[in-house]
């Protein structure tokens, strides 16, 4: 009785934390939006709205929402290499869950670890969890980085005609490349994890270490069958890996491609479909590093910064209100519908 109501108190409190998470986003998206607008011209800005034609939202909208699709293809294919089952149900839930914990939590960090969290409550080991999981973050960090290696003249040439905020694009692509290789590190070896804690363990004294020393041992014996299920997807089942790897590119694309119609219907000038595929890659390794929920506050002002230089400036703060609309708060409205439709409720733990 105990454990049922400690579970639903449980499940009340991640409820809180989601609807203070979604007031905070909606409250910082509000403020930089009106900032943005006291800094441009308001009538200027009131004026572009009305001679834009507002369906061009919905094309962003679902353009950018073809990342939903393709994720779910992808779900299965993984899980059905390792002869695991998923209820069409399931599937949607995690793969929408994903893009909402994302949209409301810091550094859009919390996608990954609910996905890994509702995979193993549908009886998925953690291991394969993970690593299917992760194996989708280093493919997304090794398909950004070799974009930005193999067009590195164009990312000179697209850095070159921003101002000062080229600076911090600059550094965010540094320290995510830096971040990328470490990762990838850690992922090819994941017991250097155990390492790490166990030379701590022996450098910092503490009074129950006993039980620290047998928590280390199982996360080592969790490392090596982690370290055994990367093997067999990214050896064994090398084709899969290349398969998810190549459908990870085109969801990068799809949301590259919302921005270039946002851009090409609010301006009605032709921009490069590669110069901003590389461009939104270029922001994308920078915006995860903002510390709010979902980046929101910070996507808008760094956006801003950047395109004020690819476009007139009084197109700027309409671009980035509408842009934004359809390819964040539009979608969270959608991934909160799809998920409440598609919650489950199994042996009294709430999805």
């Amino acid at each position: 009785m105990s454990e049922d109501k400690g579970k639903e108190n449980e499940s009340t409190l991640s409820r809180k934390k989601i609807i203070i998470n979604l007031i905070v986003v909606l409250i910082i998206g509000l403020v930089i939006n009106i900032v943005i607008s006291f800094f441009a011209d308001f009538q200027e800005t009131f004026d572009t709205l009305k001679t834009v034609n507002l369906f061009f939202i919905v094309k962003v909208f679902v353009v950018f929402s073809m990342a939903y699709l393709i994720d779910l293809i992808r779900l299965y294919i993984v899980t059905l290499s390792f002869h695991k089952k998923i209820k069409f149900k399931d599937a949607i839930y995690n793969t929408i869950s994903y893009y909402f914990m994302s949209n409301i939590t810091p550094m859009a960090s919390g996608g990954q670890p609910y996905q890994i969290y509702h995979l193993t409550k549908l009886g998925i080991e953690s291991t394969l969890a993970t690593n299917i999981v992760l194996s989708r973050l280093v493919e997304n960090l090794l398909f950004s980085s070799a974009v930005i290696l193999i067009f590195i003249r164009r990312v000179m040439s697209i850095l070159g005609r921003i101002g000062t905020g080229k600076y911090i694009l600059i550094i965010g692509i540094i320290a995510a490349l830096g971040f990328s290789a470490l990762l990838i590190l850690l992922f090819l070896n994941p017991k250097l994890i155990y390492k790490l804690f166990n030379f701590l363990l022996k450098i910092f004294p503490l009074k129950n270490k006993s039980k620290f020393e047998q928590r280390l041992q199982k996360l080592e014996n969790w490392l090596e069958e982690l370290k055994l299920s990367i093997k067999t997807l990214w050896v064994e089942k090398a084709h899969i890996v290349t398969f998810d790897f190549i459908l990870g590119g085109f969801i990068v694309f799809f949301h590259s491609l919302g921005l270039y119609i946002a851009l090409t219907s609010i301006t009605s000038r032709s921009y490069s479909i590669l110069e901003i595929f590389i461009l939104f890659i270029i922001m994308n390794f920078v915006i995860y590093y903002i510390p709010t929920p979902g980046s929101t506050g910070g996507v808008e002002t760094l956006y801003g910064i950047v395109l004020a230089s690819f476009m007139p400036g009084r197109f700027v703060s309409t671009t980035i209100l509408l842009w934004r609309f359809a390819t964040y708060y539009l979608q969270i409205a959608f991934e909160g519908v799809i998920l409440l439709m598609t919650r489950t409720k199994e042996k009294g733990v709430s999805t």
